[in-house]
């Protein structure tokens, strides 16, 4: 896997590509944490590993917090620096969506990702 210093750097390239106006009411930004996060279903043993996560809480903000060490565990064998980006801007983009519809009083694809982990 891309070491985090790598990753950061791939964080900011996906970032620096996308319109600034996106990340309006974004003021706690995009965040990197070391350790992973997780989900696992009760019963069924099975873990999802958390790439990222959007927070809203009213009294701070509005943030996203990009989990490396979740990465390592999902793509342990991830060396490709263009690989690494894609798979980065995805889901920037699809923290950046909730944001989107959190704005938008939508929550849809918070009951998409809902549903998936039930599913898993």
């Amino acid at each position: 896997m891309i070491d985090i210093n790598c990753f950061e750097s791939l964080v900011n390239q996906a970032v620096s590509k996308l319109p600034k106006k996106i990340f309006e009411h974004l003021n706690l930004g995009i965040g990197i944490v070391e350790h992973a996060a997780s989900h696992t279903k009760t019963g069924s043993g099975n873990t999802a590993y958390i790439l990222g996560e959007y927070h809203f809480r009213h009294s701070i903000g509005r943030g996203i917090v990009l989990y490396y060490g979740s990465f390592t565990q999902v793509y342990p064998t991830l060396t490709n620096r263009e690989e690494a980006l894609q798979i980065i801007d995805k889901v920037i983009r699809h923290e950046l969506t909730h944001h989107l519809e959190s704005l938008a009083g939508d929550r849809s694809l918070e009951a998409e990702d809902a549903r998936r982990l039930l599913e898993m």
